[in-house]
């Protein structure tokens, strides 16, 4: 399985990168407020992991403006 700086331009791979640890960040600032922070988490990982190996940089970046 090649890692996601490989397989995308290093750019792109920066932008994804930076785009999980801030929705991490902000999920675990929401959860510590609404007291269902694992749940947030969760579903932020879910969402990274579904979509991990797609390395279409078109398709990565419509899913980001979505």
């Amino acid at each position: 399985m090649p890692s996601i700086q490989k397989a995308l331009p290093p750019e792109l791979a920066d932008n994804v990168i930076r785009l999980y640890r801030e929705c991490l960040r902000r999920a675990r600032f929401i959860g510590h407020q609404k007291h269902n922070t694992g749940l947030l988490v969760s579903m932020v990982r879910e969402q990274f992991k579904k979509n991990m190996h797609e390395t279409d940089p078109e398709k990565i970046q419509k899913m980001k403006d979505e």
